[in-house]
């Protein structure tokens, strides 16, 4: 028996409308399956940038908390070109200023933990140890450097404290050997201005009068990872604050 030519022709194959229908469907399931790959890996972008950001906070956290409760005594500079070569502990520290409740507050990029062989002001000095921002701009994103001097034993050094910092001279050098950075990228606390791009330092002491004192260091601190592009950044803020031993 001779098949119809119709049907021959309908079981050559699809019909345009047919195909496009087909080609639709399968375009809405690639672009499905394509959406939820990309949110899924924004996910996972988010969630280990996230996780490297607490990590890094713990991190700069804990070691600072450390060496804070081993010093004897601390200074916050405005940044770290104040360690140039002619260190003034009285006149170039940060300078305290007044609150909305009466409170003395001094504000810095860069942090002196400095630590004697005894509790004593004139006792030999064992260790040096030095927190600070690479910039000196307090508005700027930038990383958190760590220099410590050598551990001069549990006799320490005759050598004065103004000495051993002007050695360093973070103003000429401000990446001596031996600095690493511990924070990649970080900024301080946002004032309470209009312009929200305004920040403060990230370490501060306060004192209830015109004095400095060594009663506690706060540590105001940003840590950022990750992109602003699609709004892929990681950001952590910690406010800490630690007492040097007595």
């Amino acid at each position: 028996m001779k098949v119809p030519p119709t049907t021959c022709r309908r079981s050559a194959g699809f019909s345009l409308v047919e195909a496009m229908v087909s080609m639709t469907i399968a375009s809405l399931v690639m672009a499905g399956t394509i959406g939820t790959f990309l949110f899924g890996l924004r996910t996972m972008y988010k969630d280990s940038e996230r996780l490297a950001t607490n990590a890094t906070l713990r991190y700069f956290i804990a070691q600072v908390s450390k060496e804070t409760l081993d010093a004897t005594e601390f200074y916050v500079f405005p940044d770290y070109e104040s360690l140039d070569g002619g260190v003034d502990l009285i006149d170039d520290v940060a300078a305290l200023e007044t609150d909305a409740f009466g409170t003395y507050l001094a504000y810095g990029d860069c942090l002196v933990l400095v630590t004697r062989v005894s509790i004593s002001a004139n006792a030999n000095v064992r260790q040096v140890r030095i927190y600070y921002r690479d910039t000196t701009d307090p508005d700027v994103t930038a990383a958190v450097r760590y220099y410590e001097t050598a551990d001069f034993g549990s006799s320490g050094t005759a050598t004065s404290l103004n000495d051993l910092l002007d050695a360093i001279d973070l103003k000429t050098n401000p990446k001596p050997t031996g600095s690493r950075v511990i924070v990649e990228r970080a900024r301080g606390r946002l004032k309470s201005t209009p312009d929200t791009q305004i920040c403060h330092p990230i370490f501060s002491t306060e004192s209830a009068t015109t004095t400095p004192t060594n009663d506690s260091v706060s540590i105001n601190v940003e840590v950022i990872n990750g992109k602003s592009v699609n709004n892929l950044l990681s950001s952590s803020s910690f406010n800490y604050t630690i007492s040097p031993r007595k």
